[in-house]
């Protein structure tokens, strides 16, 4: 049985507990978070040089909060606006899972808040 942070968990043992949460894997967590770094190139790590000498920090930014703000853009857009295929074969954005919205939003919809 899948469980997540609205499961209600009080009809089950301790022990039945732990086997669920040890069938946890955190494939989905790894997968975005390789979207993310793949995304924004001053997120990248830095990158060895042709000859081996050293480091390439060609993508790497001064400020920490343009960072942040692509971060919140990708997470805005991908909760928003990036439908998948869930198991339940429908196409839907994370936010249209939990029933925040009810519609695939636009990154114009998003970006001019129209």
């Amino acid at each position: 049985m899948p469980i997540d942070c609205r499961t209600d968990v009080s009809a089950f043992e301790n022990d039945e507990l732990a086997d669920m949460i040890l069938s946890v894997n955190d494939h989905a967590t790894n997968s975005f978070i390789q979207q993310i770094r793949r995304r924004i190139s001053i997120l990248e790590r830095s990158l060895v040089t042709a000859r081996g000498k050293g480091k390439s920090y060609i993508y790497a930014n001064f400020n920490p909060k343009y960072s942040q703000y692509a971060i919140t853009i990708l997470r805005t857009y991908y909760n928003f606006c990036l439908p998948y295929k869930g198991s339940d074969k429908k196409m839907l954005t994370p936010f249209q899972r939990i029933g925040l919205t009810d519609k695939v939003f636009d990154l114009k919809d998003i970006i001019y808040m129209s």
